[in-house]
């Protein structure tokens, strides 16, 4: 009668242990997917694919205004990507940065923008030192210009806050951007 109920246990025990393991795998599994497809993004731009690494794209959010000098605007969100070239010839493309006109009149938040004069950005490719400028500095909005070579890929990031200055603004002020990477030619 003892080994009926322990054969009986160990059975339930068993079936429960199976369970138990399948459901943390599936669960892992889907959590794991889930993540990953969130937090990257794939765009094709034809020739190129630019995949943006953080889980909203190549959208920007600088939604609390506070000034901050360079140090700590250095140390900001980073805003990565990396544009990979699959062709058998060399790509030319430019990186630019566009206000998001679509999130901003969703929001109708137009009035409450920040002006370019008060962003500052940085731009690293690749491993090299960044360059820091005010948004308004970069002509046509473009931010870098380069040639792909064939089978290559490059990592960009991009950071970008509002910089001290006496300029009187709204608290509520902020900034939405897109960042494109555009084939030339």
């Amino acid at each position: 009668m003892y080994q009926k109920y322990y054969r009986r246990h160990m059975i339930k025990s068993a079936i429960i242990i199976i369970f138990l393991f399948v459901f943390a795998i599936v669960s892992t599994y889907l959590i794991y997917n889930n993540f990953s497809s969130e937090r990257e993004q794939d765009i094709d731009t034809g020739e190129m694919e630019v995949v943006f690494h953080n889980k909203d794209g190549n959208k920007i959010n600088l939604t609390r205004f506070t000034p901050v000098s360079d140090a700590v605007g250095l140390s900001s969100t980073e805003y990565s990507f990396t544009v990979k070239n699959s062709t058998d010839r060399s790509v030319s493309y430019k990186i630019v940065i566009e206000p998001n006109i679509n999130k901003i009149n969703n929001d109708n938040c137009s009035s409450k923008t920040i002006p370019s004069e008060l962003l500052k950005l940085s731009l690293r490719v690749d491993h090299q030192t960044p360059e820091a400028k005010i948004l308004n500095e970069y002509s046509d909005n473009i931010l870098y210009e380069d040639t792909l070579d064939a089978n290559s890929e490059e990592d960009y990031s991009i950071r970008l806050w509002a910089i001290n200055s006496d300029f009187v603004i709204d608290r509520d002020s902020h900034y939405h951007g897109i960042i494109k990477v555009i084939e030339e030619g």
